[in-house]
């Protein structure tokens, strides 16, 4: 038999009672209330601390940015977390604030972090005026000829869908039907690769847009572009002989000297390849009327008179000039012009609306109508000269046969007509009316060249585009007038 195992007497463990509670009872109470401490913060607590819901703004108008209690947000259909309480959103398109909302989100709190509690915010009617309705189209407009400037995107440039976004506002807008078609007829125009001929073909189709002969035509010239075939566009035809005859513009202080050309028809261009930019040059039959142009590029010295009466346009305020988008940070760089030194040095660094405002400035000094050259103005010029070569300085010679100096070299020289990249291949003088009716932002035609240049790379026949605000390195210009 085992033996009896005799444990020794110990004395009983006794929990202790709590609220005349025992144990069992008060240990569960606890078990819950640490269980629901630990529901309420991960189910209700969240919730409570970041109340709101997850919102997705539609809008009628494409590429529409959402401004919510006056901060901007972002675009539209994107999802954006909006706080509990009542708010205010402004739907904004190309800085026309074109709807307003007034959003009431509620407060859900259980499981928010886990289960996202969201708000459809379907898109608001349409009520706009005319004026508002404009401003909408050429923004679009705008964003399809800055677009234009890239010639081929990637996954690193990429691409907006432009013509799209223009067809759906058009469509959205309710415009007159003549306004919706020179709006595309415009936009057409400015079609400089396959990736924007692709997107404004199936716009095109997706909205079924009835096509104008012009929008047909349009579309065939851009296609022609990219074909393989070596195609060949433009006409070709020599200038006849121009007489021109000298004259003058007394500015007060200083004269200007020019020559004056009678009315002529010639055609401004030659025959070139039919692919962009080749097509640039492409000959078209243009019309001048009569005029006069300076015989110099405005100077340095000139356009330190201009300063003299025209402060605002003192590089001291460029900070200013800048933030008015009337220049870059490169205007005047590396000039001081002085009204002691007389130069006849022509004045670069300066911008479109620089040139433009000295043209207004040198208006009102002589009384008589003061502008920048249009492009066939500045051909006809080169065109009728009869010695024209190249200049390899910034130290214009005058010259012993009586003509314009410097049309080719020295520096570029700016013109008052805009860059179209299919004018020339469609109808020139209707893209020139469409782009004035619609008040696009003019990126003005360069002629001529700088010193700086190949001369065998630059003609009277080469076009050159910049944006009205930039001040090139060599960027000048010179006057015209009407006698």
């Amino acid at each position: 038999m085992k033996r009896r195992i005799v444990l020794p007497e110990v004395e009983a463990v006794k929990l202790p009672v709590l609220f005349n509670m025992r144990p069992g009872v008060y240990l569960f109470i606890l078990y819950a209330i640490l269980l629901i401490v630990i529901l309420f913060c991960v189910a209700y607590l969240p919730g409570i601390l970041k109340g709101g819901r997850y919102v997705t703004f539609s809008a009628p108008l494409a590429e529409t940015g959402i401004v919510l209690d006056g901060t901007y947000l972002g675009a539209t259909d994107n999802q954006y977390f909006i706080a509990s309480g009542e708010h205010e959103v402004a739907y904004m398109k190309g800085g026309v604030q074109y709807a307003t909302y007034a959003l009431d989100v509620d407060h859900p709190v259980f499981l928010t972090w886990f289960f996202h509690r969201t708000k459809t915010i379907d898109a608001p009617q349409l009520a706009l005026g005319s004026d508002m309705k404009f401003k909408i189209i050429h923004f679009d407009l705008e964003q399809i000829q800055q677009a234009s400037a890239i010639l081929t995107y990637d996954a690193v440039t990429r691409y907006e869908p432009v013509f799209s976004n223009l067809v759906s506002d058009l469509k959205s807008l309710d415009i007159q039907k003549e306004t919706f078609e020179q709006a595309l007829e415009l936009a057409l125009l400015y079609i400089t690769n396959e990736t924007m001929l692709l997107d404004a073909q199936q716009a095109l189709q997706k909205y079924q847009i009835a096509l104008t002969a012009f929008m047909q035509q349009t579309l065939e010239s851009a296609t022609s572009l990219f074909a393989t075939a070596n195609a060949s566009t433009g006409l070709s035809e020599k200038v006849g002989s121009l007489v021109k005859k000298e004259t003058s513009l007394q500015a007060g202080e200083f004269e200007i000297p020019g020559y004056r050309y009678p009315q002529a028809s010639f055609v401004m261009g030659t025959l070139t390849g039919q692919n962009y930019p080749a097509i640039n040059e492409a000959g078209i039959k243009v019309t001048t009327p009569s005029f006069a142009l300076s015989t110099y590029e405005v100077s340095q010295y000139q356009w330190a008179l201009f300063l003299q009466e025209n402060p605002m346009w003192e590089k001291a305020n460029l900070a200013s000039l800048v933030e008015q988008g009337l220049v870059d940070e490169a205007y005047l760089a590396g000039l001081s012009p002085s009204t002691i030194f007389v130069t006849n040095k022509p004045i670069h660094t300066i911008s479109y609306f620089a040139a433009q405002a000295f043209c207004e400035w040198l208006s009102s000094k002589t009384g008589k109508t003061v502008f920048l050259p249009s492009e066939s103005m500045w051909t006809i010029a080169a065109y009728s000269h009869s010695n024209l070569k190249f200049d390899a300085s910034l130290s214009p010679i005058p010259s012993p046969l009586k003509e314009p100096v410097s049309l080719l070299g020295g520096v570029w020289e700016l013109t008052q007509t805009p860059y179209i990249p299919l004018a020339r291949i469609t109808d020139y003088q209707k893209a020139l009316a469409l782009h004035e009716s619609f008040g696009l932002t003019t990126q003005p035609i360069v002629k001529g060249g700088s010193y700086l240049n190949d001369a065998k790379t630059i003609s009277s026949n080469t076009v050159g585009v910049v944006d009205p605000d930039v001040c090139g390195d060599l960027i000048g210009f010179r006057v015209a007038w009407y006698e």
